[in-house]
């Protein structure tokens, strides 16, 4: 696959300590371009970015005028990639909690698969840094997104994941109605329900190096509401 047609998305808020890092590390792996799309992170953020544009060609920046929340950072990239000229596009989180040495997995699926998913929750798969509590509650929301869904695919919830041009132009990403960690839950049951071409491969997943982590009972809870309504859906 030639990277030059490959778009890393990456949603940021309050990610200071990890973004030059991240930005560097990009392009350090290869000729990948990266799309940063930052909600005006109070701690300067998109100033970093903004640093950097003139110095790569290949870097790009949506600045949004507040925190909109996850889904809409990524409805958003999703348009302005439908609008270049790249054919594949990966999310990837710039705390390095999704790791390069994995990137390469998900690089080497990209021509034969529409949606390939970084998977914790196949054979190779882990999580690494996590409470026991938290790996529990991440394990068996998975499991019953699975089962109430009528999915065969393991890890739902993943954000480290890529997908074809075709795939974004297909599954209508903008009837999307979750707009927090439940949106990777629906995007990845709209390709399934377009019966479109899936792979899991096993990544580590690494609690974030620096920073805060995003995840909170409310943002589950959504995730939650979000399975019993696509369920009903399936159900008509």
């Amino acid at each position: 696959m030639e990277s030059n047609k490959i778009l890393i998305i990456s949603p940021t808020y309050n990610e200071i300590e990890n973004i030059q890092l991240f930005i560097d590390s990009v392009y350090d792996f290869g000729d990948l371009s990266l799309l940063i799309v930052d909600d005006n992170s109070p701690d300067g953020t998109a100033d970093v970015v903004k640093s950097n544009l003139k110095k790569n060609k290949r870097l790009h920046l949506i600045s949004r005028p507040k925190k909109l929340g996850l889904g809409t950072a990524y409805m958003d990239a999703f348009s302005w990639f439908l609008k270049s000229d790249y054919q594949y596009c990966v999310q990837m989180d710039c705390d390095f909690s999704h790791s390069f040495f994995d990137l390469n997995k998900l690089l080497n699926e990209l021509g034969n698969f529409d949606l390939v998913i970084g998977s914790r929750y196949v054979y190779g798969g882990s999580t690494e840094g996590w409470s026991l509590h938290r790996k529990l509650l991440s394990k068996y929301a998975n499991k019953i997104s699975k089962l109430m869904l009528k999915s065969n695919i393991n890890d739902m919830t993943s954000g480290f994941r890529s997908f074809s041009r075709y795939a974004i132009e297909n599954i209508n990403y903008h009837s999307t109605i979750s707009n927090g960690y439940g949106f990777q839950i629906e995007m990845a049951h709209n390709v399934k329900l377009n019966n479109l071409s899936v792979l899991e491969v096993p990544i580590i997943f690494e609690e974030r190096r620096l920073g805060k982590s995003k995840m909170n009972i409310g943002i589950s809870f959504e995730a939650f509401l979000l399975i019993i309504k696509l369920r009903r859906k399936l159900s008509k």
